[in-house]
């Protein structure tokens, strides 16, 4: 046999084994992820409704190649630019080298199931009226009123934010929900150094989506107060004085989010299936995310805890006064949140041990190192992930 082609036989064997201990590292969020996208499938197929994969592709793309290439910018320099951001750092072992492309292995199979899981979501989103139809807004109007001493939460918040620029502001905060989640779950997708905390928000992620997102928002159909008067016009609107002076406000300072509010109706009488489409208020997504990424965010650093809370709380505030949420559809995700965050923890640590008994088992393929102890807990956080020599 040739030098090139045992040099050749090598590197593909370290492919293998690359793509054997990525999808070891991604196990059960690839499980939980499978399992979703075939019950939305089936959802789809007996309730007839539209059903794509390929929503969010594009979109996503474009977001890995953008993480990607700083990571690469990151790597390339070797001048500890970067050095406190940990998924970016450069010259990570001892002699220096270029560790970009383990990352990129195991991150692959996320970046490649995760548009899949995402796109599925928003089909059954967008077909949530049609599986079942908003009932509940009244309910969680009364319940709103009920917590909030017998008015409504956002005339509660009017008096403090109610001032065209300062709504206009929350409006772009809110907005910038999306982006800050998307380069989290992208950066966090290449963190090699920390696999348990790794895995526990991408699992966390994908479970609140599906658990929050999709399970309770069938079960608890409702449009939210945004839409109250177009769902139910024979009702009279308790929200109407607060769209009236959005679209006030709105004259003086844009306020995006009724462009985003009309967008959204008119998807949904339409019946289009959009990135970021479907009407659900009930839990709030935007908080569930928020809470988990300022729980992430305290694990990571005291600064980006105190930094992460405010956001959760800036953004529970835009979605009452904005008109997107009633106050209870926040609580609701405040309380479960935590909850799917510790079960994803345990679902965490159980994929790690399942890679060091197949190390046990397969002692070619090297696996996550053991743990060290930490305020009198066993933790696997920074243990790091190792990949054959290259």
């Amino acid at each position: 046999m040739s030098v090139g082609t045992g040099s050749e036989g090598h590197r593909l064997k370290q492919m293998r084994l690359l793509a054997l201990r990525a999808l070891e590292a991604n196990a059960m969020f690839l499980f939980f992820a499978a399992i979703y996208i075939a019950l939305a499938f089936i959802v789809s197929f007996f309730w007839e409704t539209r059903f794509s994969l390929g929503v969010y592709n594009l979109m996503w793309i474009g977001g890995a190649v953008f993480v990607f290439l700083i990571a690469y910018l990151a790597n390339k320099r070797r001048d500890r630019l970067l050095e406190s951001i940990p998924f970016l750092t450069p010259g990570e072992d001892r002699r220096g080298r270029l560790l970009l492309w383990r990352r990129l292995a195991v991150a692959a199979p996320v970046f490649i199931v995760l548009p899949l899981f995402v796109s599925a979501f928003t089909s059954l989103k967008a077909s949530i009226g049609t599986i079942n139809p908003y009932a509940l807004d009244h309910v969680f109007m009364e319940v709103d009123r009920f917590l909030h001493g017998g008015v409504s939460a956002w005339r509660l918040l009017h008096p403090v934010f109610g001032y065209p620029i300062v709504t206009a502001t929350i409006s772009l905060l809110y907005e910038a929900w999306f982006p800050i989640m998307a380069f989290t779950v992208l950066a966090v997708t290449l963190w090699a150094e920390r696999p348990a905390l790794r895995n526990q928000f991408l699992i966390a992620f994908i479970l609140t989506w599906a658990v929050l997102g999709t399970f309770a928002a069938l079960i608890l159909s409702a449009g939210g107060p945004c839409f109250y008067g177009l769902l139910f016009p024979y009702r009279d609107n308790p929200y109407a004085p607060l769209m009236t002076y959005l679209q006030q406000a709105d004259e003086i300072y844009r306020v995006r989010a009724l462009d985003m509010q009309d967008l959204l109706w008119e998807q949904f009488e339409a019946g289009d299936l959009r990135p970021g489409g479907g009407i659900s208020a009930t839990p709030s997504m935007h908080v569930a995310i928020s809470t988990l990424l300022m729980l992430l965010a305290w694990r990571v650093s005291r600064w980006l805890g105190i930094a992460a809370t405010a956001f959760l709380i800036l953004t529970m505030v835009a979605t009452v006064h904005l008109g997107w949420h009633y106050a209870i559809d926040g609580y609701i995700s405040l309380a479960a949140v935590p909850a799917i965050w510790a079960f994803a923890g345990r679902v965490a640590e159980f994929n790690l041990r399942g890679v060091r008994i197949a190390r046990s088992y397969t002692p070619a393929i090297p696996a996550v190192t053991d743990v060290r102890m930490r305020d009198g807990r066993r933790d696997s956080d920074r243990a790091g992930i190792r990949f054959p020599p290259g």
